[in-house]
């Protein structure tokens, strides 16, 4: 069983985080389609998912700390649980600058008052980076703007 840097089992620290993410959304009403905001809302978030999917193909720092919510939770495709600092400092061994290509599609953007989850598929094409995977992106509007505080990430079949 494989377990994050605390000893948790990684699929208990996941169940944990994607429970604490559904009670929070439960807290607040989802937002009707067709409410005011909703549209600006999901333009918002999608314009901020291609920031965040260009900062990490650039390793873009000031965009991290932009983008990112200081509690940031991470869980990547290894199982790895990081926080923002354990994030960034990762990024040095991502092969994610290193491909030719990095791109998301079946983006799905769902608004819940000051919260956001988006789903997709991610692509990275290249020699030895070759990859698909499928993301949860949790986005809370905190003082200031959206910000990013959840991210999960895992690797599929080309066929899934």
């Amino acid at each position: 069983m494989t377990r994050d840097a605390q000893g948790t089992p990684v699929r208990a620290s996941i169940l944990a985080l994607l429970c604490g993410v559904a009670f929070a959304l439960r807290q607040g009403a989802p937002v009707a389609a067709g409410t005011a905001g909703v549209g600006d809302a999901d333009s918002e978030i999608r314009r901020l998912e291609d920031q965040w999917r260009r900062a990490q193909k650039a390793n873009d720092a000031a965009a991290f700390e932009a983008l990112l919510s200081p509690d940031l939770t991470f869980i990547g495709t290894s199982g790895t649980l990081r926080d923002r600092a354990g994030f960034m400092a990762s990024r040095a061994d991502s092969k994610l600058p290193r491909a030719e290509s990095y791109e998301y599609s079946e983006l799905r953007v769902r608004v819940f008052g000051d919260a956001a989850v988006v789903t997709g598929r991610e692509a990275t094409t290249g020699a030895g980076v070759a990859f698909q995977g499928r993301f949860t992106h949790v986005w809370v509007r905190q003082a200031g703007g959206w910000r990013l505080v959840a991210v999960q990430r895992t690797g599929v079949d080309d066929a899934k």
